[in-house]
Protein backbone atom coordinates (compact mmCIF):
# COMPACT_ATOMS: atom_id res chain seq x y z
CA UNK A 1 0.00 0.00 0.00
CA UNK A 2 1.28 3.68 -0.67
CA UNK A 3 2.27 6.09 1.98
CA UNK A 4 -1.26 8.06 1.91
CA UNK A 5 -1.02 11.48 0.02
CA UNK A 6 -2.33 13.40 1.97
CA UNK A 7 -2.84 17.49 1.83
CA UNK A 8 -4.48 20.20 -0.25
CA UNK A 9 -5.32 19.03 -4.13
CA UNK A 10 -7.23 21.51 -7.05
CA UNK A 11 -8.85 20.42 -9.28
CA UNK A 12 -7.61 20.83 -12.95
CA UNK A 13 -10.50 19.92 -15.07
CA UNK A 14 -14.64 19.69 -13.85
CA UNK A 15 -16.56 16.71 -13.39
CA UNK A 16 -13.82 15.29 -11.16
CA UNK A 17 -15.56 13.57 -8.23
CA UNK A 18 -14.25 13.12 -4.50
CA UNK A 19 -15.29 10.68 -1.91
CA UNK A 20 -16.40 12.21 1.64
CA UNK A 21 -16.97 15.57 0.66
CA UNK A 22 -20.56 16.61 2.05
CA UNK A 23 -22.62 18.02 -1.35
CA UNK A 24 -24.01 20.57 1.89
CA UNK A 25 -22.62 22.07 4.95
CA UNK A 26 -25.15 19.80 7.08
CA UNK A 27 -25.30 17.38 3.72
CA UNK A 28 -24.12 13.57 4.12
CA UNK A 29 -20.54 12.57 2.63
CA UNK A 30 -21.17 10.77 -0.07
CA UNK A 31 -18.75 12.56 -2.66
CA UNK A 32 -18.94 15.42 -4.85
CA UNK A 33 -18.37 16.14 -7.90
CA UNK A 34 -15.76 19.08 -7.99
CA UNK A 35 -15.51 22.61 -10.98
CA UNK A 36 -11.77 23.28 -12.18
CA UNK A 37 -10.19 25.43 -9.53
CA UNK A 38 -12.18 23.88 -6.59
CA UNK A 39 -9.74 22.90 -3.81
CA UNK A 40 -10.02 19.48 -1.39
CA UNK A 41 -8.35 18.55 1.47
CA UNK A 42 -7.41 14.70 1.67
CA UNK A 43 -7.62 12.95 4.94
CA UNK A 44 -5.88 9.39 5.72
CA UNK A 45 -9.97 8.73 6.20
CA UNK A 46 -10.51 9.79 2.74
CA UNK A 47 -7.52 8.30 1.37
CA UNK A 48 -8.57 5.37 2.42
CA UNK A 49 -11.86 5.68 0.59
CA UNK A 50 -10.13 6.07 -2.54
CA UNK A 51 -8.34 2.71 -2.24
CA UNK A 52 -9.08 -0.46 -4.90
CA UNK A 53 -9.71 -3.74 -4.11
CA UNK A 54 -5.62 -4.07 -4.91
CA UNK A 55 -4.53 -1.47 -2.31
CA UNK A 56 -4.17 1.64 -4.95
CA UNK A 57 -5.60 5.10 -5.38
CA UNK A 58 -6.12 7.04 -8.05
CA UNK A 59 -4.59 10.14 -5.71
CA UNK A 60 -1.02 8.45 -6.30
CA UNK A 61 -1.62 9.16 -10.39
CA UNK A 62 0.91 11.70 -11.65
CA UNK A 63 -0.21 14.15 -14.00
CA UNK A 64 1.16 11.71 -16.97
CA UNK A 65 -0.56 9.10 -15.04
CA UNK A 66 -3.55 10.91 -15.54
CA UNK A 67 -3.18 11.62 -19.08
CA UNK A 68 -2.78 7.94 -19.52
CA UNK A 69 -5.80 7.15 -17.68
CA UNK A 70 -7.75 9.69 -18.47
CA UNK A 71 -7.02 12.07 -21.79
CA UNK A 72 -6.40 14.40 -18.98
CA UNK A 73 -4.78 15.80 -15.94
CA UNK A 74 -7.65 15.85 -13.35
CA UNK A 75 -5.96 17.23 -10.28
CA UNK A 76 -2.97 18.30 -9.12
CA UNK A 77 -1.22 18.53 -5.25
CA UNK A 78 -1.28 21.83 -3.67
CA UNK A 79 -3.47 24.71 -3.84
CA UNK A 80 -5.06 26.16 -7.48
CA UNK A 81 -2.48 28.15 -9.74
CA UNK A 82 -3.14 31.25 -10.22
CA UNK A 83 -5.26 32.17 -13.07
CA UNK A 84 -7.43 29.12 -12.85
CA UNK A 85 -11.26 30.15 -11.95
CA UNK A 86 -13.68 27.69 -10.82
CA UNK A 87 -15.77 26.20 -13.53
CA UNK A 88 -13.73 27.91 -16.18
CA UNK A 89 -13.75 24.98 -18.26
CA UNK A 90 -17.39 23.69 -17.33
CA UNK A 91 -19.77 25.75 -20.25
CA UNK A 92 -23.48 24.75 -18.54
CA UNK A 93 -21.41 26.04 -15.07
CA UNK A 94 -20.83 29.21 -16.85
CA UNK A 95 -23.91 29.72 -18.77
CA UNK A 96 -25.92 29.20 -15.13
CA UNK A 97 -23.95 32.38 -13.76
CA UNK A 98 -24.65 34.48 -16.33
CA UNK A 99 -27.89 34.10 -16.35
CA UNK A 100 -28.31 34.78 -12.31
CA UNK A 101 -25.74 37.80 -12.88
CA UNK A 102 -28.27 39.24 -15.84
CA UNK A 103 -31.19 38.55 -13.40
CA UNK A 104 -29.99 40.82 -10.52
CA UNK A 105 -28.67 43.26 -13.23
CA UNK A 106 -32.28 43.49 -14.72
CA UNK A 107 -33.53 44.42 -11.33
CA UNK A 108 -31.50 47.42 -10.52
CA UNK A 109 -33.84 50.28 -10.80
CA UNK A 110 -31.75 53.19 -12.12
CA UNK A 111 -31.79 52.93 -15.65
CA UNK A 112 -28.13 54.34 -16.37
CA UNK A 113 -27.09 52.04 -13.41
CA UNK A 114 -29.17 48.81 -15.14
CA UNK A 115 -27.56 49.66 -18.06
CA UNK A 116 -23.75 49.76 -16.49
CA UNK A 117 -24.64 46.31 -14.57
CA UNK A 118 -25.67 44.52 -17.89
CA UNK A 119 -22.60 45.98 -19.46
CA UNK A 120 -20.65 43.78 -17.13
CA UNK A 121 -22.54 41.24 -16.98
CA UNK A 122 -21.96 40.20 -20.79
CA UNK A 123 -18.24 41.07 -20.03
CA UNK A 124 -17.72 38.80 -18.02
CA UNK A 125 -20.13 36.36 -19.30
CA UNK A 126 -21.18 36.81 -22.54
CA UNK A 127 -19.56 34.08 -24.17
CA UNK A 128 -21.42 31.57 -21.86
CA UNK A 129 -24.45 33.70 -22.63
CA UNK A 130 -24.22 33.52 -26.26
CA UNK A 131 -22.46 30.59 -27.41
CA UNK A 132 -20.79 30.76 -31.02
CA UNK A 133 -22.43 26.93 -32.27
CA UNK A 134 -24.86 28.36 -35.22
CA UNK A 135 -28.58 27.68 -34.55
CA UNK A 136 -29.95 24.08 -35.78
CA UNK A 137 -32.04 24.87 -39.09
CA UNK A 138 -34.64 22.63 -39.78
CA UNK A 139 -36.07 22.26 -43.62
CA UNK A 140 -39.60 23.21 -44.02
CA UNK A 141 -41.96 20.31 -44.23
CA UNK A 142 -44.74 20.89 -46.80
CA UNK A 143 -44.48 24.50 -47.67
CA UNK A 144 -44.29 25.39 -44.07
Amino acid sequence: MTKPATGIYHVRASGLTVPGIPATPTGTATGRVLRRGEEFEVTPELYAETLDRNGESWLDLTPEQQVTRWGQQRFGAGPTPEGIVIGDDDEGYLYRLGVAAREQALAVSDPGDRALALKAVYRDYGAALNPTQPAQIYPARNGF
